[in-house]
């Protein structure tokens, strides 16, 4: 559950709206965001930025629930699985309309936009164990799997899985950046980069009486500084991202409400096992052993993170077991780990970080810090996020500081970054004991055995230290007093605007 933190005096008083008994219809939301997506093709999209953008255009067959890790069906009406867990029978709404054409959309509309996340290949692997896609009629689509897969449904609920308009993708040459090709409560009217994206209320939405909002429009505002004076201003609504140092300031500021709940935004110093030094699990045991979690929590984060040195899952997620495996710093046994290595008088490295998260170069000039006092002296390579991205993506670093945000099932967290063929493998980290740990909890349909199956995994891939884990992050928001319903979801999904009203 969100806690829900109060403002330091009534905001009533400060700011003398009268809130209705019941929500109202119309009206704008100008939501500030942290830096501009890159793409607004969901099939395309990879950085959480395009993804807040893309989720409130789109519609797919499974939704997030309220309850984290839980999902529901969405555009389909139902779904029925058989007993070998291996075909699912999904009956689809017949009310679901696409925003251009306000067709209905069909199961041959499903199909094709699951065939085309398999050829953009961003989250194929997802559904490359699928036999077969048939539809009996228009609103049933069937889907065999060649073996079970135990979150495939969690997969059908992620916001980029989304069912797409084939006209429109085929009409715009396969570019969907300027095309309202979706579903979802909202429809695209203008994007313009790194000034604003704007959506407006899709009218034959399925679900009766949403969205309530007539308009929203996304404003970047790479800032942090910028953003929260923007709010406190009333220059916008609502901040989907609080930053940890001006937590305080809005909390005594009478207009504004600031909600919290246990995020999924963890972060992480990446290390190249392929780029020597780090080719050496010595070397990144000794990074790992080195690296003062705590305190970078408490510089960075003001300590209201939470730090996880043994397990990526956080404390609200039905896998967390509590695994420690650097339960504090030891400058000892990370300089015994060099010399074993053959480092014994350090070696030069260098770290890239994207510079469009301040609080990540903060964290990374700390790091930097650290480990000058084991020898290894790193240089800090700070880049806009379209280079630093891109970098990443062809594992062109030695070592990084990063994070993600959003995943939901364990598969989702591990396999994908940690199996030697996973789509975001960004370490370049094999083990074929963790390849076979982690295709088993694909299979695995029982949660008590998935739990032993990921905390093993867990186990090993942090001992081989491709990365070193610094903590999860509360996901947090801000919102002027007049801004009802909108809530605060774990995985940082904006999903909830549909159901968010301002008082005029």
């Amino acid at each position: 559950m969100g806690v829900l933190s109060g403002c330091a005096r009534d905001a009533r008083v400060a700011d003398p709206v009268e809130i209705p008994d019941e929500p109202v219809s119309g009206g704008e939301l100008v939501v500030a965001i942290q830096s501009d997506g890159r793409t607004l093709d969901p099939h395309r999209a990879t950085d959480a930025a395009s993804m807040r953008l893309i989720e409130n255009l789109y519609g797919t067959l499974m939704r997030y629930t309220e309850a984290y890790g839980e999902v529901e069906p969405y555009l389909a009406e139902s779904v029925d699985l058989s007993d070998d867990q291996m075909t699912y029978t999904f009956r689809l709404r017949d009310d679901v309309r696409f925003h251009r054409s306000r067709r209905p959309m069909t199961s041959a509309d499903v199909r094709y936009s699951i065939e085309r996340i398999m050829d953009e290949q961003v989250r194929a692997d997802q559904f490359r164990h699928i036999a077969s896609m048939e539809m009996p009629d228009a609103q049933t689509l069937v889907i065999r799997l060649e073996r079970p897969v135990a979150p495939f449904l969690t997969y059908l609920a992620y916001p980029m899985n989304a069912v797409v308009d084939r006209e429109v993708v085929e009409a715009n040459e396969g570019a969907l950046d300027q095309a309202a090709g979706g579903t979802g409560p909202f429809t695209l009217v203008e994007w313009r980069k790194d000034r604003h994206l704007i959506m407006e209320r899709h009218p034959a939405y399925h679900v009766d009486g949403l969205p309530r909002l007539d308009r929203v429009m996304f404003r970047p505002i790479s800032d942090e500084t910028a953003r929260t004076t923007a709010l406190r201003n009333r220059e916008v609504d609502l901040m989907l991202d609080v930053p940890d140092k001006d937590r305080t300031i809005l909390e005594r500021t009478g207009h504004v409400m600031i909600e919290s709940v246990p995020g999924t935004f963890w972060e992480y110093i990446g290390l190249n096992a392929e780029a020597s030094p780090f080719d050496d699990p010595l070397v990144r045991q000794a990074v790992a052993w080195a690296v003062d979690r705590q305190m970078i929590n408490q510089i960075v984060k003001l300590g209201r993170a939470t730090v996880t040195d043994g397990e990526f899952f956080p404390p609200n997620h039905w896998a967390h077991t509590g695994q420690s495996l650097y339960p504090k710093r030891d400058l000892d046994k990370a300089r015994r780990l060099l010399q074993e290595a053959g480092h014994a008088e350090g070696f030069s490295t260098s770290m890239r970080v994207g510079t469009a998260f301040p609080y990540q170069v903060a964290a990374a000039q700390i790091v930097k810090q650290q480990l000058i006092e084991v020898g290894i002296d790193m240089e800090l390579v700070s880049e806009e996020s379209g280079v630093f991205f891109d970098a990443l993506n062809r594992g062109d670093f030695s070592m990084t500081l990063v994070g993600w945000l959003g995943f939901v099932d364990p598969d989702e967290w591990l396999y994908n970054i940690f199996h030697s063929d996973g789509p975001w493998n960004q370490q370049n980290y094999s083990n074929p004991d963790v390849d076979a740990l982690l295709e088993k909890g694909r299979e695995e349909s029982d949660p008590k055995q998935r739990i032993a199956i990921y905390r093993e995994a867990q186990r090993r891939i942090l001992t081989d230290a491709p990365i070193v884990l610094l903590y999860v992050n509360e996901q947090t928001s801000a919102r002027l007093h007049r801004v009802q319903g909108y809530r605060v979801h774990p995985t940082a999904t904006t999903l909830s605007l549909r159901e968010t009203w301002v008082v005029p």
